[in-house]
């Protein structure tokens, strides 16, 4: 399935570009750098990458310092850097690597690039490694958090970040709409039952049970419709939203 069709989203990505850039912890030279390592795969994507980074910028200020903000911004940029098609157990360390090597890089560049090296390794580590509730560092809980629920914001950004999955799991749209994203369900509740999400992300994305309800009221031929769109389409969130949720 890896020569199937689908269209990337180059206008939403340029928007979260500038939102990152807005916060001036990052210059275009640091995006351009992250960008060329991001294959062209439905899901684990370059526009993926931003929307997590994005979720970095909504942190607590009273709680985090900015070396600390710029970090975790980092590591979220990079933190799928080199995924191939489908998800591998070395994808973490294939990530580090180039972020290390990357983010050094760019060190050299600018002795003024001040970040903690030991809030990029270890968060980046956590972000596809199961067993979550071993990680016993802040960073780490905060960035899976964001990476894995970076589609529970509400019913519009779980369909147009999540209908990606559905390629990258080789499904048809009716049984990834169906029973796949209904398992992803059943493991995510079983995660947030056993493993409390930190409370940074929380105070970040608190409406993630809702999704679930509001997605099941959703007909099917509805979900299919929207899906095709965003497959065949260079639509932008906002258009998506205005299309398919106008009051929402």
């Amino acid at each position: 399935m890896n020569d199937i069709a689908w269209t990337r989203k180059t206008r939403q990505e340029k928007i979260l570009e500038e939102l990152i850039l807005s916060s001036k912890l990052v210059t275009e030279d640091v995006l351009s750098e992250v960008k060329k390592y991001y294959k062209e795969n439905p899901f684990h994507t370059y526009l993926h990458a931003l929307k997590v980074a994005s979720y970095v910028l909504y942190l607590n200020p009273n709680e985090f310092n900015l070396i600390e903000i710029k970090s975790l911004l980092l590591a979220a940029l990079f933190h799928d850097a080199g995924h191939e098609w489908k998800t591998t157990q070395l994808d973490e360390f294939i990530s580090l690597n180039i972020a290390l090597k990357s983010i050094d890089e760019l060190v050299k560049k600018n002795k003024n690039f001040w970040i903690n090296w030991s809030i990029v390794r270890n968060s980046i580590m956590w972000t596809v490694f199961a067993s979550r509730w071993k990680i016993g560092n802040r960073y780490g809980k905060i960035l899976w958090d964001f990476d894995i629920w970076v589609i529970w914001e509400d019913i519009v950004n779980f369909l147009y970040y999540s209908f990606w999955l559905c390629l990258e799991f080789w499904q048809d749209p009716e049984t990834f709409l169906t029973m796949g994203q209904k398992g992803y369900f059943k493991y995510l509740m079983w995660v947030n039952r056993d493993i409390i999400i930190s409370e940074e992300a929380r105070e970040v994305l608190p409406n993630s049970y809702f999704v679930i309800t509001e997605f099941c009221r959703i007909a099917l031929k509805d979900k299919i419709k929207m899906f095709e769109t965003v497959k065949n389409e260079d639509i932008t969130f906002d258009e998506f939203k205005n299309n398919f949720f106008p009051n929402y």
